[in-house]
Parts: structure tokens; sequence; C-alpha cells
């Protein structure tokens, strides 16, 4: 006689499916907290929002991840600074920022730093060609200093590069200098 044994499990109990679900819900919870709960980390995608922000030009959010305390390497404020970006950025038909290499450092306290080198591609306007062409030759990296203002909200304070001269705006005197 032959017999052909099928195996048929049984469904499993409603208390365990749960439970295996639920084990799973957690884990990916528990994995992503752990992924961004670390400070490195935190500043790395705050600098990256930053610079998704910028390319979209969504001033909007540069502005929330700016610190009022900002100030640059070349004297700019955050209102000057936000305004300088949106003359310059704005001039770009398209645009694009491509990070080569982010390196990210922890300070004392709740401070901590992104050293970035970034590509811009893009076309547009006299300042927008410009501005690519110098960022683009730069040999040195963007310093981003971001202090930490809640458990997981951080602000730009600080960036500089002592090898980038800002160009001029139209009717600007000698601000953007070094």
């Amino acid at each position: 006689m032959s017999s052909s044994s099928h195996s048929s499990s049984a469904p499993l109990p409603p208390w365990l499916r749960w439970g295996l679900v639920g084990s799973v819900v957690l884990g990916i919870a528990g994995g992503a907290f752990w992924h961004y709960a670390q400070p490195e980390r935190q500043i790395r995608a705050h600098t990256e929002r930053l610079l998704q922000a910028v390319e979209r030009r969504d001033w909007a959010q540069v502005e929330t991840l700016v610190a009022d305390t900002y100030r640059d390497g070349w004297g700019l404020d955050k209102e000057q600074a936000l305004a300088y970006s949106r003359e310059i950025f704005g001039q770009f038909l398209r645009l694009r920022i491509r990070p080569q290499e982010m390196q990210v450092q922890l300070g004392s306290g709740d401070q901590g730093q992104a050293t970035l080198w970034f590509i811009i591609e893009g076309s547009g306007g006299p300042l927008a060609n410009l501005t690519r062409d110098q960022v683009n030759a730069l040999e040195q990296p963007f310093r981003l200093t971001w202090q930490r203002r809640k458990r997981y909200r951080w602000e730009l304070t600080r960036l500089e590069n002592p090898a980038l001269e800002l160009p001029l705006l139209p009717g600007q005197g000698q601000a953007g200098q070094r």
C-alpha cells in the first residue's frame, strides 16, 4: 500500500500570529530608533535634509533648519544668509546638489560638525553659474556646525569654507567678504 503523506499544517493560533507581527513591528521600530537616535546619524540626516531643501528651493524648510543665532564664515547672519541663498539658488533653472563625501564629528555638549564635499549640477543665470563653478573647483570642504535644540532636533549655527569667496549680489557692497 502506498500512502502519501500530506503534511498539512494547522493555522497558527491568533495569539501567536499577532505575537509574531508585533515582534516584527517592534524590531523595525527599534532598528529605526537605534539608527536615528545616534547624534552622528542625526547630524548626517539634518545635513542631507538641508542640502535637499536648498536643491528644491524649499526656503521654509531651510529656515527651520537654521538657528536664529546663525553666523557664517562670510559674516552673514541667518536673515542675510537666507536672502543671499534665495538670490543665488533662485537663478538656477536646473539644480542638483550631489554630496561626495561627509564626515561627522561630535563636539562638546550638544554640538557636532559635518565636513562635506559636494558638487553642484545645473545651470541658470550668471551668479548661479559662477557659484556652481566656484563650488565645484574647491579643494577644501564645507564645515557645517550643528547644535542640538531638542532630543532629535538640530539647527545649523555656522557654515564655512575659507576657500570660497562669495560673489557680490547686484547692489551689494562688501557683504559676503571674509
